[in-house]
Parts: structure tokens; sequence; C-alpha cells
């Protein structure tokens, strides 16, 4: 690979910030990488720094970068790569620029940049990701001229290619996906009957990321007791949005990282991860840390979301069209233990073998610098 200079600083909350923790060990392995954060703040944080070093990897200011360089600049997600010029200098220098906006929309000046041919290669996650946002990017590529208007896929199955505008010009893309090293979400067996059955969730405080009718939707499981309810990253915003439920002994509402990720998934038996019809998933990372934690998921089928594509229906979780597939296939994992410790067992095994497979990774990251 060539050089790297990531535009990011490593966190354990945080989408992108947690992705980079994974994925910073496994790009020093092939290539030389320096880590550069939007601000000098960032750097005194307690532990990242020397973290990073002994990675193999640098850290250093934008404002301390030499002036010529060699390589790609990439930023996953970071709002300020583009708002405050950190693309130009890294450009000025001479280095090319791969962005992933990690989400399911565009970031402000970001399709700018498309536009006038600032950004060499952009980045998706997923199919679903590309489908939602490639049209924003053709749409820049032809200077605005043609409608954003969404169309299939050329190839759905493909992990890197070039976008052409009506121009002529050309931007490259690929789809590096999203590493987990599943050592660091180690497995813990379902099924003993040794706690109440525990349902729950992690994700990011936003409203939209939670179905309409929660918590109800969770009480209307119809589940036999004991059983907890449990979720993590719990907000004032939720609280407000739903103040006038009423949470009971079942409910534990935690804060963000009130408690380890690993620590809170390996207390619950299933995770419930329905959404908002506002919202779409573009990968589901929780969903996959709690399959190597040995939590089954129960996710929505919908196309719209990445999520079927990470769990094998009936194998290591459930894909639900509704509410009361998620109540039936609950249910079925309160009342068979057995099954519960199988599928626990196999969600282990899936996601390890095939979500988080770091030759794999490598192959795809090293398809985003190809010919670069």
């Amino acid at each position: 690979m060539p050089p790297l200079f990531f535009f990011n600083w490593p966190s354990q909350v945080g989408g992108a910030d947690t992705k980079f923790v994974h994925l910073l060990p496994l790009l020093c392995q092939e290539a030389e990488v320096t880590v550069v954060p939007n601000t000098a703040e960032r750097v005194a944080e307690p532990g990242w720094r020397e973290w990073i070093e002994s990675l193999g990897a640098k850290v250093t200011l934008q404002e301390q970068l030499p002036e010529r360089l060699e390589g790609w600049a990439v930023a996953l997600c970071n709002a300020d790569f583009f708002s405050k010029g950190i693309w130009h200098e890294a450009q000025r220098r001479g280095l090319k620029i791969a962005w992933s906006s990690e989400m399911m929309w565009h970031f402000p000046a970001e399709l700018g940049a498309v536009m006038f041919g600032w950004i060499d290669a952009v980045l998706y996650v997923s199919p679903a990701q590309r489908a939602t946002l490639e049209p924003g990017y053709l749409h820049a590529l032809n200077g605005g001229a043609e409608p954003m208007a969404a169309a299939p896929l050329a190839d759905p199955a493909a992990v890197a290619g070039v976008m052409r505008g009506s121009n002529g010009r050309v931007l490259r893309w690929a789809m590096p996906g999203n590493y987990i090293n599943p050592d660091q979400f180690t497995f813990r067996e379902r099924g003993a009957g040794d706690r109440p059955f525990t349902i729950g969730r992690l994700s990011r405080p936003d409203p939209d990321k939670f179905p309409d009718d929660f918590p109800a939707s969770y009480e209307r499981l119809g589940l036999r007791e004991p059983h907890r309810f449990r979720v993590m990253a719990w907000s004032e915003r939720l609280t407000e949005r739903w103040s006038e439920h009423q949470f009971d002994s079942r409910w534990e509402l935690l804060g963000q990282a009130a408690e380890p990720a690993e620590t809170f998934l390996h207390s619950l038996d299933v995770l419930v991860y329905d959404l908002s019809p506002r919202f779409s998933e573009s990968w589901g990372r929780a969903v996959v840390e709690a399959m190597l934690t040995g939590a089954v998921p129960l996710v929505p089928s919908a196309a719209r979301h990445h999520l079927h594509h990470l769990v094998p229906h009936g194998l290591a979780g459930f894909q639900c069209e509704g509410s009361k597939d998620f109540a039936g296939y609950a249910r079925l994992l309160q009342d068979e233990p057995a099954q519960l410790a199988a599928m626990s067992r196999a969600a282990r095994r899936w996601a390890e073998d095939r979500l988080c497979n770091a030759a794999e990774h490598l192959a795809l990251w090293r398809a985003v610098f190809a010919d670069g």
C-alpha cells in the first residue's frame, strides 16, 4: 500500500472513531500510516498517542506535515475535513484524497468537493449505502446539470469501480466495508438460565434510530417473567422523546459508555434492533459486535438497510418483517434455551469467519488504492 495519512482520531464511542480503533492495527501491517487529528487537544488525550505509536504509526498535526508528501489522505466521517479546509492542505502537499461519509447522507461541502474534482476516491461501507449516496456523487460529477435520482446499481456485487460524468470526468470508488477485530469482543455462552432473559440494544442516542413505538415495542414482545430490558447510550433527548412512558423495574437505561460495549453486550441474550422508518442503516456495527459476543440479533429485513446482509436468517439471528416477527422470534429464543445457545454460538462463528476476516478486509483496502 502507499503511505496513508488518516485525518481521524480513535475513541471508544462513535461509529467512525471506534471503527478507526479496529482499522488502524490492520492497515499498519501493510502501510506506513500517519494519524493527523483535527486539533492539538486530541493528541493530549491520555493513552491514544502511545497506542497509535505502539502500532508503528506516526502522530502529527496538520501544520507540522512536510510541504511535499506522497500517498493518500483518508478521512472517515470527519466533518471538519471539508468545513475547515483540511482537505485543501492535504491536497496542496501532494496527497490524493479518499473520503468516506460512513453515513446514509452527504456532508456539507462534500458534493461541492466532488463537483470541483477535489476528491480522488469515495469509500462505501455497503451496497445499501452506495445505492443511497451514488446519485449525489453522479449529480456532482455532472456539474449539477442532471437530476439527482436513484437508479439501480450497475454491479451491486462490485467492490471497486469508477463513476463517470457526462463531461468525461471520473471519480473512483471502493467498498472496504467495516472491520471489527473479533478479539475485542469475547464470546459468552447463552441459554444457561442463570439470570433473567434480557433484551436490549446499543446505538447512537438519536430518536430516529429507535422505532417510533419504542419503548412499548419492547414491552409488547410478550415475554414471560422474569425478563429485563437494557439500553445503552440513552440520553436526555431520548428521555424527552418518550417522556410520557413509565419505565418500570424491568428497564435499565444506561448513558453513553456507561459500560464497555463488550460488557454491556455480554449482559444481553438477544439484541432487538428495530429502527424508525425515517432511518436507514448503512452497515450495523452494534449488530456485529453483538454477534461476536453471542447476543442473538433480531433485525429488520427491509432492503434499505444493510442488516439483512449481516444476519443469515434462522442461522445466526432472525430477519423480521414487522412487530409480530420480532415478538415471535424473541419468545422462541426465551422458551427454547437450547436453540438460544446454538444460535448464539452460530452468530459468533458467522461474524468471526464471514464478517470480520482480517485477510479479506485487507484485500478490500488494497482495492481502494489499487493503481493509485
